[in-house]
């Protein structure tokens, strides 16, 4: 074992093993026998001396060495080649790239001493170290179960909860240290919001009308609650997955469903129904109106000029009455007479009365006209 182990050294290292131009005759052996002294070094002293050259190599060895010379060059140049390579390792093992949609937390000793965006970053080895969270990557949590509603019946409820982690460095802190596990506080800070909300709500509020804005009101608590405990995640959406009555009553509520449905659609039909003749009736309305005005605006003007006519004539009436009177009585006459299409004559002689039928006279000369320009 000595001798391979004498033999290997003496390999790797001839220049320390024995100085150029000495031989083992002239007792000048690094290993301190003697020229006619056979068989291989002690372990002990190679210990001893390579021992004390990396004492030497780095400074620690007090009081001359007796390794010196070329030897204790070449140890010192592969202690600096060995010092740099691991410095250069040290340096390399501290690069770390961030992706995109995460963010990095790092840590000296357990201390927090900053939060690292998107990008190329660097730490100390074994001083900082690094934890890795997506701010980006959204989480879904699922609750359900039996609930009491306000007027004191059992509903069964599943909602599901949309969450992520909020990306500024501060809820990033958070999120890793200010509470155990920010996704049982989660999970029970929607369990405990679904109860209150569900709890001052009725049952045909949960089936039927409100389900959005029992959903709402469950996302507002929930938010209202992890501000309280700095959990560092943020809700993003709470859908209601299913809400049901209990086994025993769900026919009659499934009734009540259907009734609501109709309801809907028969005030659907009414409101369409509304917007199809209120605008035609508002339509007609104002035509109506128009037309009054027309009239009220037309009997106006023939009642200034019945006035104006009427100053004209009164004068011609002082001088001549019996002329003026004629001649009122006929013109009034004539306005009566020419709306109407039948007309009777008084002879003035015995109780025969003379009817004279101008409408059918009129009819007939239409129809001959009508012929005469069929038949030309």
């Amino acid at each position: 074992m000595k001798a391979k182990l004498s033999r290997l050294l003496k390999n790797r290292f001839p220049r320390i093993w024995n100085k150029p131009g000495d031989g083992q005759e002239n007792g000048n052996s690094p290993w301190g026998r003697r020229g006619n002294e056979q068989g291989p070094p002690d372990l002990e002293q190679i210990i001893r001396r390579l021992n004390s050259k990396i004492k030497n190599l780095f400074g620690t060895q007090k009081g001359p060495t007796r390794v010196s010379g070329s030897g204790g060059q070449e140890f010192q140049f592969v202690g600096g080649v060995v010092c740099a390579v691991l410095l250069i390792v040290y340096i390399l093992s501290g690069i770390y790239i961030i992706d995109p949609p995460e963010r990095a937390v790092v840590t000296r000793f357990g201390k927090y001493v900053r939060t690292e965006d998107p990008g190329p970053h660097w730490l100390l080895p074994l001083i900082e170290s690094k934890e890795v969270v997506n701010v980006e990557q959204v989480a879904t949590s699922d609750h359900n179960g039996l609930m009491l509603t306000r007027d004191g019946n059992i509903v069964s409820v599943g909602v599901a909860v949309q969450y992520r982690i909020g990306d500024d460095s501060e809820a990033v802190r958070a999120y890793l240290f200010n509470v155990v596990n920010p996704v049982r506080s989660l999970n029970q800070s929607a369990e405990s919001a679904l109860r209150q909300v569900l709890g001052q709500s009725t049952m045909d509020e949960v089936l039927t009308s409100k389900r959005s804005e029992i959903a709402t009101a469950i996302k507002e608590q929930m938010i209202a609650t992890l501000k309280n405990y700095d959990t560092g995640l943020q809700v993003l959406d709470v859908v209601m997955q299913f809400a049901k009555a209990p086994d025993e009553v769900r026919a009659a509520f499934d009734e009540v469903i259907k009734a609501s449905a109709e309801e809907e659609q028969l005030v659907n039909q009414a409101r369409a129904y509304e917007n199809e003749v209120l605008p035609r009736a508002k339509g007609t309305a104002e035509r109506l109106r128009n037309e009054a005005l027309g009239y009220k605006q037309e009997t106006i003007l023939v009642a200034e000029g019945n006035v104006q006519r009427f100053n004209l004539i009164l004068p011609q009436y002082l001088k001549s009455p019996k002329v003026m009177q004629t001649r009122m009585y006929l013109d009034a006459m004539e306005q009566i007479l020419n709306k109407t299409t039948k007309v009777i004559v008084d002879t003035g002689e015995g109780n025969n009365v003379l009817y004279l039928p101008l409408d059918k006279l009129m009819d007939m000369s239409l129809d001959k006209d009508k012929l005469k320009e069929k038949n030309p």
